[in-house]
């Protein structure tokens, strides 16, 4: 098997502040009665701020500091949105650990098996090029790492050696002369080790399993041969949800309905991921925004084509914020979303534009729809009905299209028949087609249908009343 290692080290970070501010700011969290700076970003680290940190020590260095408190559980939850994400590249995901301890919560990561993937993704650079350029978009801070382990891909990873790894011979090339530190083993094993003088994982790997065993305890033996492939390592695979469903709460609280487009994006590139690995769509998911003293605001997002693309997802949401008139500031974000439906299939030869066209206008529909509200905008289906004024419905936007199949008919339809004095003998192009329906509801009708040319203008539909021997314009072509 061959095992990519998504390694996450800014996610007690990037999980409660998904975008970049020019304000320093640092995750912490306490340890024994210490707190410590767990995370930075940019602008405190451009402040000489660095990790692990004393909190007192970095007060004193920045006292503007914007402190975040660890929130484990928006880690976890951060993890598995974007295990479904990753599920789009692989069948097979499974979930590091979310550590608490100080000196491991940097190394949470997912890893993907790739072995199966990619000749489906055109081969292994094109496969890695999709990886990161999807993960760009989700603005997680990342590293990769390719092994024949799932410790091996994850050393790999938190190592920065961007090479792939198929073998556990050349893993132990490319890792003898790291330090010892880069295993996610207990602080005081390190130690140990250090103080017998082994600091490189080339000098512990060499040493016989049987003596560390005795030496270190048998934990440290069983890692090391998970590390290099001697023993199994038996994990449990993620598994995609039936409803989607993501939760986002923010740090502080949000006024501006702009301010709130950034972890939505996020949150929609993450949800078109979880399409993407069901290969399905959805014509209709839920944003809701919670509040301190309101209910919950309720926004509906529809489309008119069942969708997976997350810019799409996004412009329809900014068009209904911009209409939104929340009751107070937003605490949090959610989505939800219930149903799915197979991406339509769009004709290329539909009104002779091409695919790229047709999804343009069916966006731009959507886009009307989400601006004037669903129930203003509508379209047009087939009814089973014979008589021409009878075999058309208004219907919602997002509605199927109707199978129904009737002979050629004209574009344009006069609301009422109109009345014909012929002059002479029309020049019929087509007919009879004659049409006798409606007699259960009253509305009988008895028609002779025509198609008659004339000299300078279009197309006539004429037809001629059987009860009466009347002639009638009832539309014409374009």
């Amino acid at each position: 098997m061959l095992w990519l290692c998504i390694s996450l080290p800014q996610l007690p970070l990037e999980a409660l502040q998904p975008e970049k501010t020019d304000s320093a700011t640092v995750v912490t969290t306490c340890e024994g009665s210490t707190r410590w700076i767990l995370c930075c970003n940019e602008a405190a680290e451009r402040a000489n701020l660095q990790t692990p940190m004393n909190y007192t020590v970095a007060l004193a260095i920045h006292p503007q500091l914007t402190v975040l408190n660890r929130k484990v559980g928006a880690e976890q939850a951060s993890l598995e949105r974007i295990a479904g994400w990753a599920y789009q590249f692989s069948s097979t995901v499974i979930l590091g650990e979310i550590h608490e301890e100080l000196r491991l919560a940097r190394t949470s990561c997912l890893w993907l098996e790739i072995g199966a993937s990619l000749n489906l993704f055109g081969g292994f650079r094109n496969f890695i090029e999709r990886v990161e350029a999807e993960l760009k978009e989700l603005h997680y801070t990342y590293q990769l790492g390719i092994g024949p382990t799932l410790e091996g891909a994850a050393l790999l990873a938190r190592a920065g050696i961007r090479v792939a790894i198929t073998s556990p011979n050349a893993l132990f090339m490319r890792i003898r002369h790291l330090p010892v530190g880069k295993l996610t083993l207990p602080p005081d094993m390190t130690q140990q080790l250090h103080t017998v003088g082994i600091r490189t994982l080339g000098m512990l790997l060499e040493l016989p399993r049987a003596a560390i065993a005795k030496r270190f305890g048998p934990d440290t033996s069983h890692f090391l041969d998970r590390l290099m492939g001697e023993s199994p390592d038996p994990r449990i695979s993620f598994r995609l949800p039936e409803k989607y469903s993501a939760h986002f709460e923010f740090e502080f609280e949000v006024r501006n309905t702009e301010a709130l487009l950034f972890p939505l994006r996020r949150m929609l590139n993450e949800f078109a991921g979880y399409l993407r690995g069901r290969d399905t769509g959805v014509q209709r998911f839920t944003i809701s925004f919670g509040h301190r003293d309101a209910p919950a605001t309720q926004v509906s997002i529809g489309s008119s084509v069942s969708d997976r693309n997350a810019d799409r997802f996004l412009s329809l949401a900014r068009e209904r914020l911009q209409n939104l008139d929340l009751p107070e500031s937003t605490l949090s974000l959610s989505l939800h979303a219930a149903e799915f439906a197979t991406p339509s299939a769009l004709q290329n030869d539909l009104l002779n534009r091409s695919l790229h066209e047709v999804e343009d206008l069916s966006h731009t529909l959507d886009r009307i729809a989400t601006r004037l509200g669903n129930e203003n905008v509508h379209s047009v289906r087939l009814a089973a009905d014979h008589r021409p004024e009878s075999s058309w419905s208004s219907a919602a936007l997002e509605e199927p299209l109707s199978n129904l199949q009737f002979p050629d008919r004209p574009l344009w339809l006069l609301p009422q028949p109109r009345p014909l004095q012929l002059s002479g003998v029309p020049k019929i192009a087509s007919g009879p087609e004659r049409i006798e329906a409606g007699w259960w509801d009253s509305g009988d009708v008895q028609r002779d249908y025509y198609v008659v040319q004339v000299a300078n203008g279009p197309d006539l539909w004429v037809f001629k009343d059987l009860k009466n021997s009347d002639w009638y314009l009832h539309g014409f072509w374009s």
